[in-house]
Order: C-alpha cells, then structure tokens, then sequence
C-alpha cells in the first residue's frame, strides 16, 4: 500500500503537469484563447507550479516534524478541492486561482509521500521505491497523453483536470491504511513567516522572467524583491526553533550538488513538454494526432526509469544524470535538423523520453539519499522545490523565446525554444561530469562497512589473545575474578580455547573478597600454548 500510495501520488501529480500543457496548447490554437499571448496562457502551468515550489521544502519539514501521513492527507484534501475548483469557475482569475490551490496541495503530497515510503521501508529497498516513484510520473505522463486528448476534442479543455480529481478521491481514502510515519515530535508553533517569505520570493523570481519583455528594466526591481524575500526567509531559518527551511540539509555538499543538478532537470524536462504540442499544433495537426505523436516519449519514460533504477547500484546516480543529459541534448539536435514530424523526430522523442527516465531516478537519488533518515520528507520537498523552480522558469523562458522569436522564419520561435533546451542539457551534463571526476567526498558519509560477521571473528579473537596472554602472567598478578555473570558471557565469547571455564549450574559467591586470588589453571591446549615455559 506505501508503494502504491506513493506511486500513485506521483501519477497524480505529473498527470496535473501534462494536462495543463495540453490545455495551453488547446487555448493557443482554439479561439477559446486565441486572442490571449502565449505568455498569458502559461500563467496556467506557472499558477500551480510556484505554490508547488514554494512550499515544497517548508511542507517536507513540517511532514518531518508533525507526521507524514497527516500532511499527506492535508494535501490531498486541499488538492481536490483545487480540482474541483478549476473544472467549475468560469472567470480566468478564478482558474488561475484554483491551480494555485491545487499546486498548494501537490507541494504537501510530494514530500509526504516519498518521506513517508522512504521511512517505513528498510534500506535495502528504498533506491527501488524511488525508482519505483519516479517510473510513476512518466506513467502519469503517458495516460494523460494517451487520455487527454480525447477528453480536450470530445468535451472541453476542463475536462483534463477531472482524472486527477479522481485519483486524489481514491488516494485520500488509501491513506487511511498507511502508516503514520515517523516525525521529530518537536514542540512549538512552525516558521509560518519563514514560509511565507520563501513563498513570495520565489513567485517573484518566476513573474520576472515572464514579465521580462513586457515590462522591461522594471524587472530589476523584482529581482531586488526577491532576493529580499528570500535572504528573509533564510534569516529566519537561523533563529526560529522549526524552520521553514532545514539549514542543516544545505550543509551537505552531495545534497547541493544534487540539488543543482534536478534544478536542471526541471528546467529541461519542462521545457521539452511544453515545446512538444505547441510545435506539433503548429504543424496542423488535431489534438488526438498529437497527443499519438507524445505517447512515444511518455512509454520511453517509464520503461527507462524502471530500468535506470536497476542500474544506479552500478554506474551511480550522476552517471543516470550525465547519461539522460546527453540523449536528450542529442535528441533536441535531432529535432533541430528535421523539418516537420519524419521518422527521425519520431526517434528523438523516444531518445527525449529514454533521457527524461534516465534523469529522473537519477535527481532523486541523488538528492534523497545524501540526507539523515529523520530529513527525508525534508530532502524531497527542497529537492521537488528545485525540480518545480526549475521548470517554472524552463517554462517561462520557452514560453518567452517563442513570442519573440531571435531566429526568422515560422519556427523561429519553437527552434530557439530547443535550442535553449539544448543548452540546459548541456550544463546538467557538465555539472554531473564533474561531480563524477570529483575525488573528494562528503566527510559525513560512512565510507566503510565492517560485516557483522568479521566483527564477532575479532571478539572472539581477542578474548582467546586475552585469556592465553593471561596465562603467562604470574598467579599472583593476574585479573582479579569477575562477577559469574560477566565470567560467564566471557566464557561463552572466547570459545573453547579460552581457558575459561565457567559452570553455569555451581553457586558462587555474590561479592567474592578482593584478597582472593585465583588458583593456577592447568595448561591446556591453544594458539599459545608452545610459548608459555614456566608459569611461576
């Protein structure tokens, strides 16, 4: 039930992902939102994506603090309820309002729920289950593809948004057999302002780059807001007694590192879904011709995460994340040099979905397992935040790049999209090169493991060592005796050539006098038994 809880929680969520870029891509090319900018219609995607953002690391903290399944809960209910909302309200503020509710509750069901699978579960298992985890987004992907465009041409473009209301119905009854997840058990009201603070300063960042041509120079000025904000938020974390943000996770360099590395990840893997149906309604062709042409890339997406959670015991989460970098800087090249969908574009979006499953476990494991066991739910919200801060700007500057299109022609714009894509691949690809080069490694991993077996060999090596060395000794200067309950458990650690015989079933003296000395044993056999001459 964890598991599928969890899967089920990602599904759910990138499914929410997928059928906003269907909506946009229906709006551009409908005259329900034909007279509306691009820039405009993708306030669709953003609404959702910058609560999910930023609430991210706050809501894994407090999943930490306060319990696992209690904010996972939370957050299904709230997420419902948003769904609701975004099917019913008429207005475009009110749907823009009601994707900020829903996205409120996917940034409270992300870390709650891989924070929840990744404590109940033993280690073993947990590289799997965050593969497992990962592999469920593209399958998320891949039914609202396959789905979702049957609902936008039959029905309405609203009708995306109810599979997910759904899903969050059976979800929230699921979470009554999970269960309740460990959690600090700290006392004191939470760092509401710290969160707040964070909140804000991170959709200021995102309505900056999507206002950057529109408002010009004044932008700067948002830029400054932001890094207020968030300079705020972070003074805050120093001295409140439950951060919003846990300070001691940034401390880690591996998590860094990984963090860097899912911000790229959202910002290309983003990127790449909103490009995908705008270039391919761009050509023509229906939403059901479309939504054929994307399913290849959702079925490559599960079929290598599941894979890639096999092979990052083997080649590492960073060799995962320079390998995804890589097919799909190599696909975007591809599509660049193809003109209309061919056979070859259809390859390269099967090699695009093959990198997106490949980067996928990869950014979680690399993010979740650099954390202590008690910060996993906090580990997946701030790395969750990177992924979704990443494609909310992914998206905005896609967005930005095809309404002012750099390049001439009809497809300046989509191919200046790509080719910033290409680009994102690119640096994702460096960085996780160089992390793999690095030599260095975190002082606070344990960088050796002793089996328990060759630690018990050892115990037992050295109470016979003790006992022969013993022997040697004159009587009168050996060890007093002990209590008969610690000769006893010495006796039975040193083995049969200890030398120390206790019999279990003969009283003997509570408190034995300390003048007692004990009397000459008799030699006997043992690894030391050629080099003990005379006793006396």
């Amino acid at each position: 039930m964890l598991r599928l809880v969890g899967a089920g929680v990602m599904l759910t969520v990138m499914a929410d992902t997928t059928a906003t870029t269907l909506a946009v891509g229906v709006l551009r090319y409908t005259p329900a939102g034909a007279g509306m900018p691009l820039g405009d219609l993708v306030w669709l995607t953003s609404a959702a994506f910058i609560p999910i953002a930023a609430l991210l690391a706050t809501a894994g903290r407090w999943a930490d603090l306060f319990g696992r399944r209690r904010v996972l809960a939370v957050g299904l209910v709230v997420f419902v309820l948003g769904g609701i909302a975004t099917v019913t309200a008429d207005s475009w503020s009110f749907v823009l309002a009601a994707r900020a509710v829903q996205g409120a509750g996917a940034a409270a069901m992300i870390p709650a729920s891989l924070g929840l699978l990744l404590g109940e579960l033993p280690e073993s298992e947990r590289r799997g289950a965050i593969a497992l985890w990962s592999s469920a987004s593209g399958l998320g992907c891949l039914l609202m593809q396959a789905g979702g465009g049957w609902l936008a041409a039959a029905v309405d473009w609203r009708m995306l948004f109810v599979p997910d209301v759904v899903i969050g119905v059976v979800l929230l009854v699921a979470c009554l057999a999970l269960p309740s997840g460990k959690r600090a058990g700290a006392r004191g009201l939470p760092d509401v302002l710290g969160a707040w603070l964070l909140a804000a300063g991170i959709a200021v960042i995102v309505l900056a780059i999507s206002k950057a041509m529109a408002w010009g120079t004044d932008v700067a000025w948002l830029g400054l807001a932001a890094v207020l904000l968030i300079g705020g938020a972070l003074a805050q974390a120093r001295h409140h007694r439950l951060p919003a943000i846990d300070l001691a996770l940034w401390r880690r360099p591996r998590f860094v590192w990984g963090w860097l590395a899912t911000w790229g990840f959202g910002a290309l893997s983003y990127g790449l879904l909103t490009v995908q149906p705008l270039y391919l309604l761009h050509l023509g062709y229906p939403m059901l011709e479309v939504a054929m042409w994307l399913t290849p890339t959702s079925v490559a997406v599960v079929v290598t995460s599941y894979l890639a959670g096999k092979l990052v015991k083997h080649i590492g989460p960073y060799g995962l994340i320079y390998a995804g970098s890589l097919l799909c800087g190599g696909a975007c090249v591809l599509v660049l040099t193809q003109v209309g969908p061919t056979v070859w574009g259809l390859i390269a979006s099967v090699v695009v979905g093959m990198g997106v499953g490949a980067l996928a476990p990869g950014t979680s494991v690399a993010t979740t397992l650099a954390a202590r066991p008690h910060q996993y739910a906090s580990a997946v919200g701030a790395a969750t935040m990177a992924r979704m801060v990443g494609g909310a700007v992914g998206v905005a500057v896609v967005s930005l790049v095809i309404d002012h299109p750099a390049l001439i022609g009809g497809f300046g714009g989509l191919a200046g999209a790509i080719a910033i894509c290409v680009a994102i691949s690119v640096l994702t690809g460096a960085l996780a090169l160089t992390k793999i080069t690095r030599v260095r490694t975190d002082p606070g991993d344990v960088m050796v493991k002793v089996p328990r077996r060759m630690l018990l060999e050892l115990r037992m090596t050295l109470a016979t060592v003790a006992a022969e060395a013993d022997a040697l000794l004159p009587a009168e200067t050996r060890a007093l005796p002990m209590d008969p309950h610690a000769a006893q458990r010495a006796g039975q650690h040193a083995g049969p050539h200890a030398g120390v015989h206790v019999n279990p079933h003969v009283n003997q003296p509570a408190n034995p006098p300390v003048h007692a000395v004990p009397r000459p044993r008799a030699a006997d056999s043992g690894p030391l038994a050629s080099t003990r001459g005379n006793p006396n």
